[in-house]
């Protein structure tokens, strides 16, 4: 097989499971894993995946970046968004994650609302930034600008030094087993800041995220207190969300007109 051939089936096999292990593909393809290796190096310069330990992993970018995902079904997003607001209380301290659902929800919030906003997402900040008597905090960090965050060391030492009320995390995947992914291994790392900054933490998930096992873990089912889904959401999957004596309260979002 030749290596261009053995990259694009690489790729394609990236494309389906969301990551790949270089031993495996060795011997997929009958070759050596320094082959592979070099393979993984090359695509990853080239854009076209992220390379980690032992192996790779999607690279944000090649879905849809930030900008296309709030662009993409608002109408979904904003029904989720209503149902997620519901939870906040007005003494709250929020803290936001970058997402494209939770920007939706960052435009319904009104000042007042809540106590406090902290987020690692700019466009949160903005869209909250004129309130008066809600405080917005803008988390520092390095900007990721496919996922519309900031993240890295500074923001993890950040929040190391907050305790907010209610957290409002994002998600690439979510299954009963499985409990919450991401597609990067720094993200989840982030994410699980947040939830260890949090008394609470939600999570609002379109329908297309369910049973999508991202390769790094955030947290089990046991570490989320809320889930908010759509009216579409497969009705065994929610009973088996439901299920078990630490299950989180698992809320359906009320279709808005139009979906």
């Amino acid at each position: 097989m030749l290596a261009e051939e053995r990259r694009e089936r690489i790729l394609e096999m990236l494309g389906q499971q969301g990551r790949v292990i270089a031993a495996d593909l060795a011997q997929r393809f009958a070759t050596s894993e320094d082959t592979i290796r070099r393979d993984l190096r090359d695509l990853d310069l080239a854009g076209k995946l992220r390379r980690v330990h032992g192996g790779a992993v999607r690279r944000t970018g090649m879905g849809p970046d930030f900008r296309e995902r709030v662009a993409t079904d608002p109408v979904r997003k904003r029904a989720l968004a209503l149902a997620a607001a519901a939870l906040i209380r007005p003494e709250d301290i929020l803290l936001i994650d970058a997402g494209s659902t939770n920007l939706a929800l960052a435009r319904l919030l009104e000042d007042g609302q809540a106590t406090a906003i902290i987020t690692n997402c700019p466009h949160i900040a903005v869209a909250t930034g004129h309130f008066s008597r809600t405080e917005v905090i803008m988390l520092g960090g390095t900007v990721a600008a496919g996922t519309g965050s900031v993240r890295g060391a500074r923001t993890l030492r950040a929040l190391a030094d907050i305790r907010a009320d209610l957290c409002f995390i994002g998600a690439c995947g979510l299954d009963p087993a499985y409990g919450l992914g991401v597609w990067e291994s720094e993200d989840a790392v982030l994410k699980q800041a947040m939830i260890y900054a949090s008394h609470r933490t939600a999570c609002a998930v379109t329908t297309e995220k369910l049973t999508q096992t991202a390769p790094f873990k955030v947290a089990d089912l046991a570490g989320l207190h809320h889930i908010i889904l759509e009216a579409d959401a497969p009705a065994d999957l929610v009973t088996r969300l439901r299920a078990g004596a630490e299950a989180p309260d698992v809320r359906i979002a009320a279709p808005e007109a139009g979906q």
